[in-house]
């Protein structure tokens, strides 16, 4: 049976994860996410299993894992593949919890290239017709 081991506190500004490790302390899943304890949301930004221990259900355990340690939050992934897709559906299934395939469900857990083109978006104005300077 896989060891689970986890990272201490996770906020949105560090990335925390939960690591799998089989007898020999090797690594063989590993779940990375970010929090907001703000805004109550979350977001999974890599799922993986080890190829040889697919389909054992670990995958799984890690999402009940994660749920169990941080209960009550909204979650969002990232772009999925079809395979990832058809697992989150079933993990929705099963949770009742969503795990929809988009962007950050709140600003602080956005990137800071995000944050900043963002910010830089929010403050621009369009100059108005009557401030352009006239070519002759």
């Amino acid at each position: 049976m896989p060891e689970e081991m986890g990272t201490g506190s996770a906020d949105a500004r560090t990335t925390a994860e939960i690591v799998l490790l089989d007898r020999r302390k090797t690594v063989i899943g590993r779940l990375r996410f970010r929090v907001c304890r703000e805004c109550r949301t979350g977001r999974i930004l890599e799922i993986w299993v080890l190829d040889t221990w697919q389909r054992q259900g670990l995958g799984r355990d890690l999402i009940h894992s994660l749920l169990v340690h941080l209960p009550g939050l909204r979650w969002s992934t990232t772009p999925q593949t079809r395979l990832g897709r058809a697992f989150f559906i079933a993990m929705t299934e099963e949770t009742s919890v969503p795990f929809p395939p988009l962007s950050p469900l709140c600003t602080h857990l956005a990137g800071r290239f995000t944050r900043v083109w963002r910010g830089v978006i929010s403050r621009w104005r369009p100059a108005s017709a009557d401030s352009e300077t006239r070519l002759p």
